[in-house]
């Protein structure tokens, strides 16, 4: 991926400077913008984000994007997509936070949903904690038999925002895992009550992404029955290929228990180091990924930015340092959410 700058942009488009900033400034073309000083922006354009913008608007070059036709929604419906592996530690929350980050650059309307009970998502965006006031509540309200409609649901929405986008969260908090696993004393199909959650609210968003925690059981049986598409996101070690075989035997019974049909479509090796260890590991997820049939594996290197972004509680393409470098190696990640994107 290359990434330019507005001048270089400029250049390379045959655009003028004044007319990319304006497609810029309305967001017509995804970018991210760093404030240099009191009174003068960077701004980095991915060619991947220009490409997105030709699409969008059916256009070959830059000057024939008319702003009026600017309409980022899906124009089907929905897209319900989970992050999801049994093992902790490999990432799992970076990546499902930064692609539902990444969708929302990309001018979508996205509601991130936080279903681990670690609540990791909801800290790292969110930098908070959520008790008395999460997903939680409305689990217990259903089972109060409460009404539960848009505005309830909404009620416990929180809108996050960032420097170049926002998105919204349904935070989590310790006491979900204990509440949905006692919800099979109460709900004769208990793995149906996020859907029914999710229903009430799905309108209001392209994309919902949900983050799961990382162990089996009713939460991880709830995001998978409500979601349309699955990502699994793992790590380039012995455990993590075995834990892989193990997952995909946790979704057969899975499919058989609530009588749906799970796509899986997308692997994320994370923490990739350049080693002929990681090499064997890669290679072995790649012909897990082709006997499964999963269209899309991605790698993402090691690296202490990535740990240094969860800590500063922003995404990774809000992180300033080195940002033209954070953006390449968030680079898959961008990929795949444009390739949802342009399907939604």
């Amino acid at each position: 991926m290359e990434i330019f700058r507005l001048l270089k942009a400029s250049e390379f488009y045959n655009i003028s400077s004044k007319n990319l900033t304006e497609l810029l400034n309305k967001k017509l073309i995804p970018h991210v913008k760093k404030l240099s000083s009191a009174n003068r922006s960077s701004y980095y354009i991915p060619d991947l984000f220009v490409e997105y913008a030709k699409e969008v608007f059916n256009v070959e070059n830059l000057e024939e994007i008319d702003g009026e036709l600017a309409d980022f929604k899906n124009k089907v419906r929905t897209k319900i997509i989970t992050f999801s592996n049994l093992k902790g530690g490999v990432g799992k929350t970076s990546v499902a936070s930064n692609f539902a980050y990444a969708l929302a650059l990309l001018n979508k309307r996205v509601l991130l949903v936080d279903m681990d009970s670690q609540a990791n998502s909801s800290r790292y965006l969110a930098n908070q904690y959520f008790t008395g006031n999460s997903v939680k509540n409305i689990f217990d309200a259903l089972m109060r038999k409460e009404k539960i409609d848009n505005e309830f649901v909404r009620s416990y929405i929180k809108k996050i925002e960032f420097e170049n986008a926002s998105l919204d969260l349904l935070p989590s908090e310790l006491a979900l895992g204990r509440v949905v696993e006692f919800s099979r004393a109460v709900f004769t199909i208990p793995h149906k009550k996020l859907n029914d959650i999710l229903k009430t609210v799905k309108n209001d968003y392209d994309f919902i992404v949900i983050d799961t925690p990382p162990s089996t059981g009713l939460s991880l049986h709830m995001a998978i029955y409500a979601s349309d598409l699955m990502s699994i996101v793992t790590d380039a070690e012995d455990f993590s290929v075995n834990g892989l075989k193990e997952l995909s035997s946790e979704i057969e019974e899975i499919e058989e228990e609530t009588d749906r049909s799970i796509t899986v479509d997308s692997i994320f090796i994370n923490k990739v180091r350049n080693s002929k260890i990681h090499e064997v590991y890669i290679e072995a997820i790649a012909k897990l990924a082709i006997e499964q049939q999963i269209e899309n594996v991605f790698t993402i290197a090691d690296s202490t930015r990535i740990k240094e972004a969860q800590n500063l509680h922003i995404p990774m393409l809000e992180y300033k340092s080195e940002l033209d470098k954070g953006l390449v190696m968030s680079s898959s990640i961008i990929e795949y959410a444009i390739e949802k994107a342009l399907e939604g």
